[in-house]
């Protein structure tokens, strides 16, 4: 009877399997790895020596498979989705927003529109603001706080 490489790898098989289990703790990635280190024989099956331990060399691929597996996952970041990660806000609609606030802004006197720009936009300090603009902290505050509560009221309309 002729030697059947095919054979005696089926034979293997479910301690493969089990093996894979041990080192994944994972039914799903266990039977990935087994397949992995199956394909790795099968095309590496010139290598392997008929009258020598398979199971032995079998569980040596698997293990080896697995270990690299692990280095490589070091080195990978990993990001699980989930149903709606996948959902991108239309465009539209963020065009729709800038259009809001920019007719919000524009509703501003030109005074607060200013004090606005330099504070909020610009991120200067207020007595910054205030030497620019000729008027005192309390104005560049009361400025503000009118612009901010004009705007809020705009965009929640």
């Amino acid at each position: 009877m002729a030697y059947s490489f095919d054979m005696e790898l089926v034979n293997c098989i479910p301690n493969l399997q089990r093996y894979a289990c041990k080192l994944t703790r994972d039914a799903s990635s266990a039977e990935d790895l087994t397949q992995d280190c199956l394909a790795r024989a099968l095309s590496r099956s010139h290598r392997f020596e008929p009258g020598t331990n398979m199971q032995a060399w079998l569980t040596t691929m698997l293990k080896n498979l697995h270990f690299n597996n692990l280095q490589r996952d070091k080195h990978v970041t990993k990001v699980e989705l989930w149903d709606h990660a996948m959902s991108v806000e239309p465009s539209q609609l963020s065009r729709l927003v800038f259009r809001d606030v920019d007719r919000a802004f524009d509703s501003l006197t030109p005074c607060q529109r200013k004090v606005v720009r330099l504070v909020a936009i610009e991120g200067r300090p207020y007595q910054e603001a205030a030497e620019k603009l000729n008027v005192s902290i309390g104005t560049i505050r009361s400025r503000l706080c009118r612009a901010r509560e004009r705007l809020n009221t705009l965009m929640a309309a």
